[in-house]
């Protein structure tokens, strides 16, 4: 398997809109960042799980799909 990036982007978790924070400001856990879109407040630690779980299945999805191909070259 090749070396491969994946991006998540966090989203607003009352109206789904891509969040944009300070880029000058580091967040941390307790922290609430407030949507552009709506003007509610996400919580970092909501925001970090979800985002988590949306990486980690990225990575199982091209994982499984890199193996599907392996076993296809092998196995024909």
């Amino acid at each position: 398997m090749e070396d491969k990036t994946f991006t998540v982007s966090l989203k607003c978790l009352f109206c789904d809109c891509g969040l944009e924070g300070d880029t000058n400001k580091e967040y941390s856990s307790g922290d609430m960042l407030k949507c552009q879109n709506c003007d509610e407040l996400n919580d970092y630690d909501a925001l970090m799980d979800i985002a988590a779980g949306e990486g980690e299945s990225l990575v199982a999805n091209y994982a499984n799909s890199e193996i599907k191909n392996m076993l296809k070259k092998h196995f024909k």
